[in-house]
């Protein structure tokens, strides 16, 4: 495992200039020390939660509660056949009261809220702590909880995730990681994105996940404490554990550039299902066929490539206006109908 990169003071220009392109994972030493939310997560538990507290309008968030196994993990039961955690909804006034509770525990449950929209959950939070990386149109979210892990996975948007109260480290990996992570299927995990079966990448038993030690030898490793900040390029697999045994905080920020004209950038993880499910019947000399054909049409067949079309006649090799893309989507949605 390696210590990943890190950045001082950076402007928006130079992050979308130089940090953008890189496709790595970056900290951002001190981005939003001067948030008021760090400076109540720096004050403690009880602060901190007051502070929040006086954002709340009552409405329910997606709450985690799982046993304290030495993993902490919210992933998945032995077996494969259902998750280690109970979720419910539940307004933050609750597991608020909870959190306080459990910091008089020993070992208490993990509990946390996760991924709730700050705009709804705590209205006016987002205004008083602004990013200056990105612009008002990137909603942020927030995690609040005590001692707990996230297991291995990736999302499939740029993220920025800030550390508010506690501490967090985040073991990254990239992409080509995924045959060594022991990934359960992607239609099948704790939340939408794809994530590992092993619990804790630093705690893992060496014999039943052999191949994991080849991954972790590419991992990029750091501790983000309040105030502190870190850029997660799409499709990184990440794990997060919050440190703090009583109280973590943070919010991240998830973004895609638009596909087209007025469409999100959201086939991704659609696109992987609806391929799986297309060729996994097909004989092997076949699938390679098809992993040909996508390495040349989904990946390779750009610049010069497509020098022998002229660019007015390119179609779907080139670039797309609202209605053309609109026309495919809808082409392909009347192929899926039974």
């Amino acid at each position: 495992m390696q210590a990943m990169k890190e950045w001082g003071q950076v402007s928006r220009e130079r992050f979308e200039r130089e940090l953008l392109p890189a496709y790595e994972p970056v900290v951002l030493r001190g981005l939003v020390a001067d948030w008021p939310l760090v400076a109540q997560g720096r004050s403690g538990l009880a602060p901190c939660l007051h502070y929040l507290a006086g954002f709340d309008q009552g409405q329910p968030v997606d709450a985690l509660l799982a046993r304290p196994e030495p993993a902490r993990a919210f992933g998945f039961k032995p077996g494969l056949d259902g998750f280690n955690f109970a979720r419910d909804r539940r307004p933050l006034a609750q597991l608020f009261e909870q959190l306080w509770r459990y910091s008089h525990f020993a070992e208490p449950p993990s509990l946390a809220a996760q991924s709730a929209l700050v705009s709804e959950a705590l209205p006016g939070l987002e205004l008083a702590n602004v990013l200056p990386l990105l612009g008002a149109d990137v909603a942020p979210r927030i995690w609040i909880g005590n001692r707990a892990t996230v297991p291995a996975h990736f999302d499939d948007s740029h993220n920025i995730a800030c550390v508010a109260a506690g501490r967090r480290r985040f073991t990254l990996l990239p992409p080509a990681c995924a045959p060594q992570l022991y990934l359960a299927a992607p239609d099948h995990a704790p939340t939408p994105a794809p994530m590992s079966v092993v619990p804790d990448l630093h705690r893992a038993d060496a014999a039943r996940f052999p191949r994991l030690q080849h991954a972790l030898a590419q991992a990029l490793v750091a501790e983000l404490g309040p105030g502190d900040a870190l850029y997660i390029p799409p499709l990184w697999f990440h794990q997060v554990e919050a440190l703090d045994p009583h109280l973590n905080v943070l919010m991240n920020y998830w973004w895609r550039p638009e596909a087209a004209p007025g469409r999100a950038d959201d086939l991704h993880l659609a696109a992987l299902r609806l391929a799986m499910l297309a060729l996994r019947h097909l004989p092997d000399g076949e699938r390679e066929g098809w992993r040909a054909l996508f390495a040349h049409y989904v990946f390779g067949a750009r610049g010069e490539a497509l020098a022998h079309i002229p660019a007015d006649q390119r179609h779907l090799f080139g670039e797309l206006d609202a209605a053309a893309d609109a026309a495919l989507r809808a082409d392909i949605a009347a192929r899926l109908k039974p």
